[in-house]
């Protein structure tokens, strides 16, 4: 196994980490805006990891997926931003 791949598989571990910790903070955030705020982050960093396993694996269409995560978490931001009140 190429150094590189076990740098990469490194990186989606440390990755899923930090999906695991935006959840918690979806689960316990105590104000809306925190628990969206997890949400968005948990979703971009899905997608880095999505990016991160087609350069891996033999799956380049997890590409698409991953630009679908963040076009999805682009609306959530945008949303989010301008339903708040003033």
């Amino acid at each position: 196994m190429a150094p590189v791949t076990v740098v990469l598989q490194a990186l989606v571990i440390v990755l899923v980490l930090n999906i695991l910790a935006c959840l918690v903070r979806v689960v316990r955030g105590p104000a809306p805006r925190d628990r969206v705020a997890g949400v968005v982050l948990a979703g971009t960093t899905g997608a880095a990891s999505l990016a991160v396993l087609s350069v891996i694996g033999p799956l380049p269409s997890l590409r698409d997926a991953a630009l679908v995560l963040v076009a999805l978490a682009l609306v959530l931001t945008v949303t989010m931003v301008t339903a708040r009140p003033r």
